[in-house]
């Protein structure tokens, strides 16, 4: 039996009623999920996710950041079952897909499908949006900090310092200025104790618009315990240091605050933030 033909299998049985006429890959390929997209000929669409890789041997209660062949890591996040673990936390959000069906033991999830296009396009009005939905995410308290452990909520690290030691401890010398950066934040990252649920992967491809709102935003494989405003600083170089966009995000983001824009101390860690991901999208690459 083909992958296409398994596929046609599972989504029949969870959906009785429905004929399938057609499934494609989306736009979007995942390096940790595979995702189909399944259209009905109703016209109703739903995803279709399955992990590329999972290793049931570095299943344990002991968390390995590296496989052992070189491959792609292995992340307990990257399970069907932490990813649909998340969609219930969220089931009650828009903006966020809902969980259709899941199998554990098979390595799927099926969840729904959010139209739209990819974030291409800046607009104040969006990204107040996604400050809106960034602050409802970032309210589900976590425990412990960093990626996420076997047990969902739970992070590997005791501290969130943890999280950046080893990248920034070997930066080499003309990479000193980023140094500065990290040793200046040492003590926030230190002392940090208020971990929250993390998105960790905000960028175009997982921010769906349509009619000019945000209508979406998919793909919780990489969640991870931790500080907020990392999510803002992606955002921030996904932004190209764009700091109005920032601004418009804490219009949505404050909304117990009446003063509705980031602090000092704020603005310097979504800084420190950016930098890291502009660090980490380079030692990818």
């Amino acid at each position: 039996m083909s992958e296409k033909e398994e596929i046609c299998e599972i989504v029949s049985s969870h959906f009785p009623c429905e004929t399938i006429k057609n499934i494609r890959l989306p736009s979007k390929l995942g390096c940790d999920n595979i995702i189909y997209l399944i259209e009905f000929c109703s016209d109703t669409i739903i995803v279709f996710r399955r992990s590329l890789k999972i290793d049931s041997s570095k299943i344990s209660s002991e968390f390995k950041l590296n496989s052992d062949d070189n491959g792609m890591p292995y992340f307990p996040m990257h399970r069907p079952g932490h990813q649909a673990w998340v969609l219930e936390l969220l089931k009650n959000e828009q903006i966020c897909p809902k969980l259709l069906a899941l199998n554990s033991e098979k390595n799927y999830l099926i969840e729904s499908y959010k139209s739209g296009q990819d974030l291409n396009e800046f607009s104040l009005e969006i990204c107040k949006e996604l400050g809106e939905f960034l602050h409802v995410l970032h309210s589900i308290k976590m425990n412990k900090f960093g990626y996420m452990s076997e047990q969902p909520g739970v992070g590997v690290y005791s501290s969130w310092l943890k999280m950046f030691e080893a990248d920034f401890h070997n930066l080499t010398e003309d990479q000193y200025p980023l140094k500065e950066i990290y040793l200046s934040m040492v003590p926030y990252l230190t002392e940090f104790n208020n971990p929250v649920l993390v998105h960790a992967d905000i960028s175009s491809e997982n921010i769906r618009v349509l009619n000019g709102h945000l209508n979406g935003v998919i793909d919780y494989g990489d969640c991870l315990c931790g500080d907020g405003l990392y999510d803002i600083g992606q955002f921030f170089l996904f932004a190209k240091a764009e700091w109005k966009y920032v601004d418009a995000i804490a219009q949505g983001y404050k909304l117990s605050n009446g003063a509705k824009s980031w602090t000092k101390s704020e603005k310097q860690c979504i800084r420190f933030y950016a930098c890291y991901f502009a660090l980490w999208l380079k030692s990818d690459n």
